[in-house]
């Protein structure tokens, strides 16, 4: 009996890609891994070759196994949907040529590859000569002028506030000099169209310069001609290097802008003139909104927060006169305060890109975890406290004007609570969050006093009237002493709440 020929092009985790294998019946299945360099070495006896780079049909590592193992079936096993679609249709090019089922597996759960996947084989050929006549002037136009491009992660709100505001700091730092630099936004989608407008002001954002992208990638040309945009660098939504320090902020309200403002926070029955906070608390509402068979909302669970932790803190400061703005889109449940002051934001239905941007950039302080929102009041360099963080080292140590406090870790098999030293040297301190939930870890969230404290921590902070002791100073320097230097932080200046760490002193180091 001829086997058929299975290809699992594999963008996930190992885990992912070893669950989808464990699957697959060997005895009538032959089958061909092409997975990312960073995985070699990591799969047993299957046939396997690797690759890096963006996909695309002539991509060399794919099309060398097209031509030499001739599957019957392509699986594209991805970790996560928003940013697989080029690697699926490089692979569905070749079903012009050749009977082949393509699909995708999310969380091993499969699909067939839609017809907008499949690109047409001539159109295919039409665009390559184009592309081809592109990079061909890039090369020509080098020597006199270095054209790059840049391609925003704009999909998700805190790339798109951090892959701009951290690019333009960059050029105030002279990182970029001798540069013509244009920039495009991923799959021309944002994530909001204000803060996108804001961006566009500053930097040369045109839809067309995805061909120019498209163009420098297939002919190899990105080396010298793509930005290394920080989504691309980190992975994640952070200023490893805190270039932002170095500077002010490079968006700003227009005057327009400012009256509307004003006008509404009238209209949502807030006063204008009183100074506000603005606080976030994530639950798995929005993921558990989109496509159930694609949500990780259960493996993102240790990221959530009870909004109502929030209560006593909300209280204190509108005993402090402040306005108190509870933010976020899709929520679980509203947050029940009665308060002239109070405004349940992400509840009240008037919810507007516009208003998301300028309640965070206009606050006094930020109080949330650290999600896309949270990026917002950073890039206008609005101080901001960050609370239940699950990972230290994600923890974003650039500024002293922030404050911080993060989750307690548990071993179920220890049955205590694990130390700073331990939690980074075994490497959880940067884990990727779905490896709790695989884990012996309980993950244990901050409780309403320590919110409450570090809250009134940073008010005084803001105000300029924070007084710590000699005692608090130690351990603050204790705390920080545990990290080194790495891809995710450069340097370790912004502090934890001092009440958090005398609390947890004897559990913690």
């Amino acid at each position: 009996m001829k086997k058929k020929r299975l290809l699992i092009i594999g963008t996930a985790q190992q885990a992912y890609i070893q669950d989808y294998l464990a699957k697959v019946d060997l005895i009538t299945t032959d089958v061909h891994l092409l997975v990312p360099e960073r995985d070699r070495g990591a799969y047993g006896p299957q046939k396997v070759s690797y690759f890096s780079g963006i996909f695309h049909p002539l991509f060399l590592p794919l099309l060398k196994v097209m031509l030499t193992f001739r599957p019957d079936e392509a699986v594209v096993v991805c970790g996560m949907t928003y940013d697989h679609d080029n690697v699926v249709k490089a692979v569905s090019f070749y079903s012009s040529f050749k009977k082949l089922e393509v699909k995708f597996s999310v969380r091993n759960n499969e699909e067939l590859a839609g017809k907008e996947l499949h690109p047409s084989a001539p159109k295919e050929i039409l665009k390559w000569i184009g592309l081809g006549t592109i990079a061909l002037l890039i090369r020509v136009i080098s020597p006199f002028k270095k054209i790059r491009v840049g391609e925003i992660y704009s999909v998700r709100l805190g790339h798109l506030a951090m892959d701009s505001e951290i690019y333009l700091s960059e050029v105030d730092a002279g990182y970029h000099d001798n540069c013509y630099d244009l920039f495009c936004f991923k799959d021309n989608k944002v994530a909001n169209r204000t803060l996108a407008n804001l961006f566009c002001k500053q930097m040369k954002v045109h839809r067309l310069n995805l061909y120019l992208l498209d163009a420098i990638r297939r002919f190899n040309l990105h080396a010298k001609h793509e930005i290394a945009m920080n989504t691309h660098i980190v992975a994640s939504g952070r200023d490893a290097d805190c270039v932002m320090q170095l500077t002010d902020n490079h968006i700003a309200f227009s005057p327009k802008q400012e009256k509307a403002g004003i006008e509404n926070l009238r209209d949502l029955g807030l006063p204008p003139k009183k100074e506000h906070v603005c606080i976030f608390g994530r639950d798995s509402v929005f993921l558990s909104g989109s496509d159930p068979k694609k949500s990780d909302a259960d493996m993102q669970e240790v990221r959530d927060m009870h909004i109502r932790t929030f209560k006593p803190s909300v209280e204190e400061l509108l005993r402090m006169d402040y306005n108190v703005i509870r933010m976020g889109s899709a929520v679980k449940e509203p947050l029940e305060i009665s308060h002239p002051n109070f405004l349940d934001y992400a509840t009240s239905g008037k919810r507007t890109d516009f208003m998301d941007v300028y309640l965070s950039a206009k606050c006094k302080f930020f109080v949330g975890v650290q999600s896309g929102l949270m990026h917002i009041p950073m890039i206008f360099r609005v101080p901001c406290l960050s609370v239940n963080v699950v990972r230290l080292e994600i923890i974003l140590f650039c500024s002293p004007e922030d404050l911080a406090i993060f989750k307690l870790l548990w071993s179920k098999t220890e049955k205590r609570i694990l130390k700073v030293p331990e939690i980074i040297e075994s490497g959880m301190s940067r884990w990727r969050v779905e490896k709790f939930a695989n884990s012996d870890i309980e993950v244990i969230d901050n409780t309403e006093d320590e919110i409450l404290e570090a809250v009134k921590e940073m008010h005084e902070r803001v105000n300029g009237t924070w007084q710590i002791s000699k005692e608090d100073l130690e351990l603050q320097k204790k705390f920080h002493s545990q990290f080194k230097p790495s891809y995710l932080n450069s340097k370790f200046v912004t502090p934890i709440s001092s009440y958090f760490l005398r609390k947890h002193e004897k559990e913690l180091f």
